[in-house]
């Protein structure tokens, strides 16, 4: 019997990554671009379609990713965005409360007019608190884990 070591699985490497979601943000930009400059009655259903084809693929290479990352990359990532995104969300929900109870004053600068403008304001602000603690949180967990 041949006893040979197990073959490695070739990691998705962070510079792989990175490279292919650049590309893929760069041709969907340049394709979406393209279409407006080109015009006609279509327009925004193609810039969708170019969009929703960019999301999927950014969404496979993030699949291929978590499926090539080790336990202890799954695990400091589980743990950061539960702690670090419910943390980001607890202080969104308190910024409102107070807002809401005239406590502090909160000018979020509006993402265009009307409710669309102000639901995107305060999707960016959710998302960006939740972004902020995911990395605080991932951060501290690989800190307290070397």
């Amino acid at each position: 019997m041949n006893a040979s070591p197990p073959k490695r699985r070739r990691r998705f490497g962070l510079l792989t990554i990175v490279g292919l979601t650049l590309v893929i943000g760069l041709a969907v930009g340049f394709i979406s671009g393209l279409i407006e400059t080109l015009g006609g009655s279509g327009t925004k259903a193609l810039q969708a379609s170019v969009l929703g084809i960019g999301v999927l693929l950014g969404l496979l290479i993030s699949i291929r990713w978590w499926r090539d990352a080790d336990e202890a990359v799954r695990e400091a990532h589980k743990w950061a965005w539960y702690w670090g995104g419910s943390a980001g969300i607890a202080v969104v929900v308190a910024l409102f409360v107070l807002s809401g109870w005239d406590l502090i004053t909160l000018n979020i600068p509006p993402y265009g007019d009307g409710p669309d403008g102000m639901l995107l304001s305060g999707s960016a602000l959710t998302l960006g608190l939740m972004l902020a603690g995911y990395l605080i949180a991932w951060a501290a967990w690989w800190l307290r884990h070397r």
